[in-house]
């Protein structure tokens, strides 16, 4: 059984933090059975004012470049350049923060945790939407299952051809991801309500509207990657079933490559030859009209 710890560190959002663990608690079975993963031992979601906020995303950067420096031992000047990517990244979450509803990384302590700001999902509309609420917790809870599936795999890094992922199209980590975690939130809000949810169909603030615009999407992933990402797993599943597809968890070989990222029958034909009699058929709801989870 998993143990979900909500903690509202805004100090003024205890109904939404009692909230989100009910759906979580919710959700979390669907969760399960969708994707055909194990839930983990604990999964830890925190409700920050926008300003801690963007010192988590400070943080996990750079984490992640000790680490790669700790394993890898690249150069001073491979150093310095990735330290001014993260500075310039730094920069980036002042304006791309009230449209990130979620983010799930591995925290100081070891543990996966989801961060949220409650007032971006106020600018959001989150807070009137409930299957909203549900598909964006559902969302994040799904990175939580991955990161499990994956554990003693290295995706994120700041030196991939240190690591052997020089081959691999760095949208292609990207799209798996989150494209695997819109699908299930589509399943599971599906199952739940009927129809998939679709955030994007929330009343949105001004301040939502403003920092909505082309030049600041790009600082983030793209919507291509939820969207087309979802397409690739969904075509995957469809063919062969959940087991095929959890494969790539721990062997990057079977990550789509470019050409496959644009043509989801294909990446799903690779798979074929990974199916076994085990693959678990679920009943698919088709992909909302949304743009995708940001």
């Amino acid at each position: 059984m998993t143990m979900f710890e909500v903690l509202d560190e805004t100090g003024r959002n205890t109904n939404l933090r009692d909230r989100i663990r009910e759906v979580l608690e919710r959700v979390a079975p669907h969760v399960a059975e969708t994707t055909g993963l194990p839930l983990p031992a604990q999964a830890r979601y925190r409700l920050l004012p926008p300003k801690a906020w963007r010192e988590e995303f400070r943080l996990n950067a750079h984490r992640i470049l000790a680490r790669d420096i700790a394993e890898l031992d690249p150069t001073p000047a491979e150093i310095d350049a990735t330290r001014v990517v993260l500075k310039g990244a730094g920069a980036a979450a002042v304006l791309v923060w009230p449209l990130v509803l979620g983010s799930t990384h591995k925290a100081a302590d070891g543990q996966h945790e989801t961060v949220i700001a409650p007032t971006t999902w106020r600018h959001a509309g989150l807070l009137a939407d409930d299957p909203a609420i549900h598909q964006v917790v559902a969302h994040e809870l799904v990175h939580h299952l991955q990161a499990k599936a994956r554990a003693g795999e290295v995706w994120k890094t700041f030196f991939p051809a240190r690591r052997g992922l020089e081959n691999i199209p760095r949208d292609s980590f990207t799209y798996v991801l989150e494209g695997h975690a819109t699908w299930a939130d589509q399943q599971v809000t599906g199952r739940l309500f009927g129809t998939p949810a679709d955030h994007r169909q929330a009343r949105k603030s001004w301040r939502y509207r403003l920092h909505d615009n082309p030049v600041i999407r790009r600082l983030g992933p793209s919507r291509e990657a939820y969207e087309q990402g979802a397409a690739l797993i969904a075509r995957a599943v469809q063919a062969h079933g959940t087991h095929s597809v959890n494969r790539i968890w721990k062997d990057v070989s079977l990550l789509p490559t470019a050409e496959e990222l644009a043509d989801p029958a294909a990446w799903a034909r690779r798979l074929w030859p990974q199916a076994t009699d085990g693959d678990v058929r679920l009943r698919i709801f088709p992909p909302s009209r949304r743009k995708g989870m940001t």
